[in-house]
């Protein structure tokens, strides 16, 4: 099987208030990903969403137009969704990172991608653009994947996309929110908020801080990185 992965993170600027953050996966069979993209193209353009759709941009106005994003996602059981949470105060970049919070950040995004390169598919990774210090990140994450796949799994290509132009990727930024923003703490009674419980409740989770119980592969999986 050929698959292709849409990659986001959110609130990984390490800033006081974002105790969490979380880098996620939105992954597909490659073969129905044109139709998919069409289909969630319409759905857009029904929903009066005219530019890129995106967590940041729920409101009161939008909700409605999100909630049938989001019930696009459960209606298509051949998209699924990982997502890793990592409790940033406890990072210790010096230690393990060699005092590289990027270097730690990239680490956290082979640990959400790894456990579910199965041997014998191929994978086409397309991470939303950082600007990164280090020129090599992706280029390093791909021969990092590479060399423990030892060819019993394949990855096409690792490579940057503008999420602007992407719709696909805009359903894993809107995941991958509403689940950082879970874990950092909704504000009750918002949008937000309540996006993320509709979101859980299609789910059959109490919250989206609901913990998989192991990192298999499901509709959700949420994973708690637990560090040391």
């Amino acid at each position: 099987m050929k698959y292709v992965v849409y990659c986001d993170e959110s609130r990984h600027d390490g800033a006081p208030d974002n105790r969490y953050m979380a880098i996620g996966g939105l992954w597909l069979p490659r073969s129905i990903k044109p139709k998919l993209t069409e289909e969630f193209r319409r759905l857009l353009k029904e929903a009066n969403i005219n530019a890129e759709a995106k967590w940041s941009k729920v409101s009161a106005k939008s909700l409605e137009a999100y909630q049938r994003i989001v019930q696009f996602f459960f209606e298509h059981p051949e998209i699924k969704f990982r997502v890793i949470v990592v409790e940033q105060a406890r990072l210790d970049t010096d230690r393990f990172h060699k005092g590289d919070r990027e270097l730690g950040f990239y680490k956290f995004y082979y640990q959400m991608l790894m456990p579910w390169v199965l041997q014998g598919n191929e994978y086409l990774i397309l991470l939303d653009y950082q600007k990164n210090k280090g020129s090599d990140r992706y280029q390093t994450l791909r021969r990092v994947l590479d060399n423990k796949l030892k060819g019993t799994a394949w990855i096409s290509d690792l490579t940057v996309i503008n999420s602007r132009e992407t719709p696909l990727a805009q359903l894993a930024d809107i995941l991958t929110g509403a689940v950082a923003a879970c874990w950092c703490g909704n504000p009750p009674d918002t949008a937000k908020a309540k996006l993320a419980e509709f979101i859980a409740l299609k789910g059959n989770m109490s919250s989206l801080r609901t913990i998989s119980p192991s990192p298999g592969q499901s509709k959700i999986n949420i994973f708690r990185i637990h560090l040391k």
